[in-house]
C-alpha cells in the first residue's frame, strides 16, 4: 500500500507501509489539527516560514519525502543525512530524517533527529511517539515508557490512546520476562554403540596381564556388545531476577535423561539431574553459587552389583567478560559419590576448572572454547587387599564450531583425560605393586541444524580410546547419534 503524507503546519507526517501505529498518530493529528485542536502549544513558526522560503530544503524534503512514499526509507535516509550539518534544527527535516532512519533500522539516528525535534517543540507528540517506538525497538524499555507516558499526558486523539497504552502493556510483559524466565526441552535420539560395557578387546589376555589368572572366559558386562539405543530426555529451567539494581537472580533446572539398550535390558540406564543457585551479575563479571544433585540407575549384568550411584554437589563460579568476544571462567566444586552396591567406590572429589571462549569476527561466527580441569578422589573405604581407588583426574576439553548457513551449526569437540591411581594395585594383583594410569581420548563430529524456530535435528559421531597400563582396561568404543528436539 502507498503511504500518506500529510502537513501539520509544514510538519511532515508520514503513514509507512505495515506501520499501522504511525498510520494512525498522523491520521489522528491531521484530523485534530483540521479541527483545531490538540495543536502544539508553542509552534516554531518562524523555522518552518525559513525552511517554506527554502528552495533547497523543500527540494530536499520533496524528494525525500517521495522515497518515503514509495517504501524506499534507505534511500531517503541516505538523502538526507549528508545535509544534517546544513538543516539541523529544522523540525520539517529533522522529523523526516528521524522517519527515515527509523524505518531503515538506523535507531541511534533516529533517536538523536526526534530529540532534536523535541527540543525546539516539546508538544511535538507525533515525534515524541515515534522517540518512544527507537527506544522500544532498541529494548531501551525504561526510556521508551517514559516517552509514551509523557504522550498520554498530553491528552492525544482518543485514536492514539489505546496504540500508546499497548505499547506500556507490552514493555509491562517484556520486563517481567526479563525477570522470570523459563525454559524447556523434550529431545528424541536414536544410535548405535560398538560398545556398550566399554569393554577391552582380548578380555582373557586382559585378566592374565592384570591379575595374573590365565583361561578366563569373559560373561555379563565382560562380554564386548555392539547394540542400538534409543534415548528419551527432557527438561526444565527457571531463571528469576530478585534484585534488578544489584543483578542478583536465583536458578533452578531439572533434567531425566532415559536409555534404552536392545535387547540388553540391564544396561537400560536413567539419569536425574537437579540444579539450582544464586547468581550475581556486576559490570563484566558474573558469580554462581549453586547445588547439584545426580542420580544415576542401571540394573547391570552381575546378580547382586548395580550401577546406581547418587552424587550431591556444590560449587562456586566466577566468569569474566573480556569485551564482546572473549570470556573466562574459573570453577570449583565439591561432591560426594555414593554406590548403592558398590561402597568401595565411594569417595569425596573435589574439583578445579578453568575455561577460555572466543568468537571470532567472520560472517560464519566461528567460535573456539577451552578447558582444563583438575579432580582428586578420596576413597572412602578400603579395597579387601588393603589399596583404594583415590585417584587424580586431569583434563583437557576443546570445542570447535562454525556456522556456514544461517540456520546450521558444524561441530567438532574432543578432549583427553589421564587418571592416576594414587594407591598400588587399586585394580590389579601384579607383583611388583602396579600403580593404574589411564589416558582417555575422545573426539566428536557433528552438526545442529534448525529447521524450525524452536525445532533441532543433530547428527553426529563420536569415538572414544582409553589407554592404560592394565590392560584389562583398554577398550575403544564409537556412538552414533541422530535426535530431534523441541524447545519451549
Amino acid at each position: 500500500p502507498k503511504m500518506n503524507v500529510h502537513s501539520i503546519n509544514g510538519v511532515l507526517l508520514i503513514c509507512r507501509p505495515g506501520l499501522l501505529l504511525v498510520c494512525m498518530v498522523a491520521s489522528a493529528m491531521v484530523q485534530a489539527a483540521e479541527g483545531g485542536a490538540q495543536r502544539p502549544a508553542t509552534q516554531p513558526t518562524a523555522q518552518l516560514t525559513n525552511a517554506s522560503a527554502n528552495d533547497a530544503l523543500s527540494r530536499l524534503l520533496s524528494n525525500a519525502g517521495a522515497l518515503m512514499k514509495s517504501g524506499k526509507a534507505a534511500e531517503a535516509y541516505a538523502l538526507l543525512e549528508p545535509k544534517e550539518f546544513d538543516y539541523s534544527g529544522d523540525i520539517s527535516y529533522d522529523y523526516l530524517l528521524g522517519v527515515a532512519a527509523l524505518d531503515s533500522g538506523k535507531l541511534d539516528r533516529a533517536v538523536i533527529a526526534f530529540e532534536r525535534v523535541l527540543t525546539v517543540n516539546p508538544n511535538f507528540s507525533g515525534a515524541r511517539l515515534d522517540l518512544g517506538r527507537a527506544y522500544f525497538a532498541m529494548g531501551s524499555d525504561a526510556l521508551a515508557e517514559k516517552e509514551f507516558k509523557i504522550v498520554l499526558s498530553q491528552n492525544p486523539p482518543a485514536q492514539v490512546r489505546p496504540v500508546v497504552e499497548k505499547f506500556l502493556e507490552t514493555i509491562a510483559e517484556r520486563r517481567k520476562n526479563k525477570l522470570q524466565q523459563v525454559s524447556s526441552y523434550l529431545e528424541l535420539g536414536v544410535g548405535r554403540d560398538s560398545n556398550v560395557t566399554s569393554t577391552t578387546a582380548d578380555f582373557t589376555k586382559g585378566v592374565l596381564n592384570t591379575f595374573n589368572f590365565a583361561g578366563v572366559q569373559p560373561t555379563g558386562s565382560s562380554v564386548l556388545r555392539a547394540a542400538s539405543f534409543s534415548n528419551l530426555s527432557g527438561g526444565v529451567a527457571l531463571n528469576r531476577v530478585v534484585d534488578e539494581l544489584n543483578g542478583v537472580s536465583v536458578f533452578v533446572g531439572l533434567d531425566l535423561k532415559k536409555r534404552w539398550i536392545k535387547e540388553l535390558a540391564q544396561l537400560n540406564n536413567a539419569n536425574f539431574d537437579l540444579n539450582g543457585g544464586v547468581s550475581i551479575a556486576r559490570d563484566v563479571n558474573i558469580y554462581r553459587v549453586y547445588f547439584n544433585l545426580n542420580k544415576y540407575f542401571q540394573e547391570g549384568m552381575t546378580s547382586g552389583v548395580d550401577g546406581n550411584r547418587s552424587t550431591p554437589a556444590v560449587g562456586v563460579e566466577w566468569k569474566r567478560n573480556l569485551g564482546d568476544r572473549d570470556q573466562v571462567s574459573l570453577t570449583g566444586q565439591y561432591s560426594r559419590p555414593r554406590y548403592a552396591t558398590q561402597e568401595t567406590q565411594d569417595s569425596n572429589q573435589t574439583a578445579l576448572g578453568v575455561s577460555l571462549l572466543h568468537i571470532f569476527a567472520a560472517t560464519t561466527s566461528p567460535l573456539i572454547f577451552a578447558s582444563v580441569n583438575r579432580s582428586t578422589d578420596h576413597a572412602l573405604k578400603p579395597l579387601a587387599s588393603g589399596s583404594d581407588t583415590s585417584r587424580k583426574t586431569t583434563g583437557l576439553r576443546l570445542h570447535l564450531q562454525f556456522t556456514p548457513l544461517a540456520n546450521t551449526d558444524v561441530f567438532l569437540s574432543g578432549g583427553v583425560s589421564r587418571r592416576n591411581d594414587s594407591s598400588p594395585n587399586a585394580r590389579s594383583t601384579l607383583i611388583p605393586a602396579v600403580y593404574g594410569r589411564d589416558v582417555t581420548q575422545d573426539g566428536t563430529l557433528g552438526t545442529n541444524w534448525r529447521f524450525s524456530p524452536k525445532w533441532t535435528f543433530k547428527a553426529q559421531v563420536s569415538k572414544y580410546n582409553n589407554v592404560s597400563n592394565l590392560s584389562l582396561y583398554n577398550y575403544r568404543r564409537t556412538e552414533s547419534l541422530l535426535s530431534i528436539r523441541r524447545d519451549f
